[in-house]
Protein backbone atom coordinates (compact mmCIF):
# COMPACT_ATOMS: atom_id res chain seq x y z
CA UNK A 1 0.00 0.00 0.00
CA UNK A 2 2.83 2.41 0.83
CA UNK A 3 4.35 2.07 -2.66
CA UNK A 4 1.01 2.92 -4.32
CA UNK A 5 0.61 5.96 -2.06
CA UNK A 6 4.13 7.12 -2.86
CA UNK A 7 3.64 6.67 -6.62
CA UNK A 8 0.27 8.44 -6.48
CA UNK A 9 1.87 11.34 -4.62
CA UNK A 10 4.65 11.66 -7.20
CA UNK A 11 2.20 11.55 -10.10
CA UNK A 12 0.09 14.22 -8.36
CA UNK A 13 3.26 16.29 -8.00
CA UNK A 14 3.98 16.01 -11.74
CA UNK A 15 0.37 16.92 -12.54
CA UNK A 16 0.58 19.88 -10.15
CA UNK A 17 3.67 21.16 -11.93
CA UNK A 18 1.90 20.72 -15.29
CA UNK A 19 -1.15 22.64 -14.05
CA UNK A 20 1.08 25.42 -12.70
CA UNK A 21 3.03 25.50 -16.00
CA UNK A 22 6.32 24.73 -14.27
CA UNK A 23 9.17 22.93 -16.00
CA UNK A 24 9.77 19.29 -15.10
CA UNK A 25 12.95 17.27 -15.62
CA UNK A 26 12.47 13.63 -14.70
CA UNK A 27 15.59 11.53 -14.21
CA UNK A 28 15.43 7.72 -14.35
CA UNK A 29 12.37 6.89 -12.22
CA UNK A 30 11.22 10.45 -12.92
CA UNK A 31 11.03 9.70 -16.64
CA UNK A 32 8.99 6.60 -15.87
CA UNK A 33 6.64 8.59 -13.62
CA UNK A 34 6.14 11.24 -16.32
CA UNK A 35 5.13 8.48 -18.72
CA UNK A 36 2.66 7.01 -16.20
CA UNK A 37 1.27 10.48 -15.35
CA UNK A 38 0.47 10.88 -19.06
CA UNK A 39 -1.30 7.49 -19.11
CA UNK A 40 1.59 5.33 -20.34
CA UNK A 41 2.74 1.97 -19.05
CA UNK A 42 6.06 0.47 -18.00
CA UNK A 43 8.04 -2.66 -18.58
CA UNK A 44 8.43 -3.67 -14.94
CA UNK A 45 11.56 -5.80 -15.28
CA UNK A 46 13.64 -5.56 -18.46
CA UNK A 47 15.66 -8.79 -17.97
CA UNK A 48 12.59 -11.01 -17.54
CA UNK A 49 10.18 -9.26 -19.89
CA UNK A 50 12.69 -8.44 -22.65
CA UNK A 51 15.45 -11.04 -22.44
CA UNK A 52 16.83 -9.88 -25.82
CA UNK A 53 17.43 -6.35 -24.47
CA UNK A 54 20.84 -5.02 -23.52
CA UNK A 55 21.83 -5.11 -19.87
CA UNK A 56 20.51 -1.90 -18.29
CA UNK A 57 21.43 -2.50 -14.67
CA UNK A 58 24.39 -4.07 -12.93
CA UNK A 59 24.83 -3.87 -9.16
CA UNK A 60 28.61 -4.24 -9.42
CA UNK A 61 29.27 -1.86 -12.31
CA UNK A 62 26.45 0.49 -11.25
CA UNK A 63 27.06 3.88 -12.93
CA UNK A 64 29.99 2.52 -14.96
CA UNK A 65 27.53 0.43 -16.99
CA UNK A 66 26.81 2.35 -20.17
CA UNK A 67 25.21 2.07 -23.58
CA UNK A 68 24.83 4.09 -26.74
CA UNK A 69 22.13 6.71 -27.10
CA UNK A 70 20.44 7.62 -30.38
CA UNK A 71 18.81 11.04 -30.21
CA UNK A 72 15.83 11.63 -32.50
CA UNK A 73 16.78 14.16 -35.21
CA UNK A 74 14.98 17.52 -34.95
CA UNK A 75 13.87 16.72 -31.38
CA UNK A 76 14.17 19.18 -28.53
CA UNK A 77 16.90 16.96 -27.03
CA UNK A 78 18.85 17.25 -30.29
CA UNK A 79 18.47 21.04 -30.01
CA UNK A 80 19.64 21.00 -26.39
CA UNK A 81 22.73 19.09 -27.47
CA UNK A 82 23.25 21.23 -30.58
CA UNK A 83 22.43 18.50 -33.09
CA UNK A 84 24.41 15.66 -31.46
CA UNK A 85 22.52 12.53 -32.44
CA UNK A 86 24.61 9.87 -30.71
CA UNK A 87 26.29 9.67 -27.34
CA UNK A 88 27.04 7.34 -24.44
CA UNK A 89 25.05 7.40 -21.19
CA UNK A 90 25.02 5.37 -18.00
CA UNK A 91 22.43 2.68 -17.44
CA UNK A 92 21.06 2.11 -13.95
CA UNK A 93 17.49 0.92 -14.47
CA UNK A 94 15.49 -2.30 -14.62
CA UNK A 95 12.24 -0.65 -15.74
CA UNK A 96 11.50 1.11 -19.02
CA UNK A 97 8.76 2.80 -20.99
CA UNK A 98 6.40 0.28 -22.57
CA UNK A 99 3.39 2.12 -23.99
CA UNK A 100 4.07 5.84 -24.39
CA UNK A 101 1.68 8.20 -22.61
CA UNK A 102 -0.70 10.42 -24.58
CA UNK A 103 0.89 13.67 -25.66
CA UNK A 104 4.45 12.42 -25.19
CA UNK A 105 7.08 11.99 -27.87
CA UNK A 106 10.23 9.89 -27.88
CA UNK A 107 13.38 12.03 -27.82
CA UNK A 108 16.03 9.26 -27.67
CA UNK A 109 16.44 5.49 -27.65
CA UNK A 110 19.12 3.05 -26.58
CA UNK A 111 21.11 2.45 -29.74
CA UNK A 112 21.65 -1.23 -28.86
CA UNK A 113 18.07 -2.40 -28.20
CA UNK A 114 15.76 0.51 -29.03
CA UNK A 115 14.37 1.02 -25.52
CA UNK A 116 13.06 4.53 -24.90
CA UNK A 117 15.69 6.66 -23.14
CA UNK A 118 14.11 10.13 -23.26
CA UNK A 119 10.56 11.47 -23.60
CA UNK A 120 9.07 14.93 -23.83
CA UNK A 121 5.61 16.43 -23.68
CA UNK A 122 4.47 17.71 -27.06
CA UNK A 123 2.19 20.30 -25.45
CA UNK A 124 4.37 21.79 -22.74
CA UNK A 125 7.41 23.98 -22.94
CA UNK A 126 9.54 21.74 -20.74
CA UNK A 127 8.38 18.40 -19.45
CA UNK A 128 11.28 16.14 -20.25
CA UNK A 129 12.31 12.77 -18.87
CA UNK A 130 15.63 10.99 -19.35
CA UNK A 131 16.33 7.41 -18.34
CA UNK A 132 20.03 7.95 -17.55
CA UNK A 133 21.55 9.81 -14.59
CA UNK A 134 23.20 12.96 -15.99
CA UNK A 135 24.40 13.92 -12.52
CA UNK A 136 26.81 10.96 -12.69
CA UNK A 137 28.33 12.30 -15.92
CA UNK A 138 30.13 15.27 -14.35
CA UNK A 139 33.79 15.33 -15.39
CA UNK A 140 33.40 12.27 -17.65
CA UNK A 141 34.45 13.01 -21.19
CA UNK A 142 33.18 9.63 -22.40
CA UNK A 143 29.54 10.42 -21.50
CA UNK A 144 26.92 12.89 -22.63
CA UNK A 145 27.65 16.09 -20.69
CA UNK A 146 24.99 17.06 -18.14
CA UNK A 147 25.42 20.84 -18.40
CA UNK A 148 23.27 21.42 -21.54
CA UNK A 149 20.36 19.56 -19.95
CA UNK A 150 20.60 21.55 -16.72
CA UNK A 151 20.98 24.80 -18.68
CA UNK A 152 17.81 23.99 -20.66
CA UNK A 153 15.86 23.35 -17.44
CA UNK A 154 17.11 26.59 -15.87
CA UNK A 155 16.34 28.55 -19.06
CA UNK A 156 12.78 27.16 -19.08
CA UNK A 157 12.34 28.08 -15.40
CA UNK A 158 13.61 31.65 -15.98
CA UNK A 159 11.43 32.10 -19.06
CA UNK A 160 8.34 30.94 -17.18
CA UNK A 161 9.16 33.18 -14.22
CA UNK A 162 9.10 36.19 -16.57
CA UNK A 163 5.58 35.42 -17.88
Amino acid sequence: MKANTEISYKIELINGFRKAAKPVLGICRGEQLINVAFGGTLIQDIPTQLPHASRHVDAVQYDDLSHGLSVVPDSSLAAIYKGSLSATVNSIHHQAVDRLGAGLGVEARCSEDGLVEAIRSRDDDFILGVQWHPEFHWHRTDRLPPEPLLDALLFAARRRALR
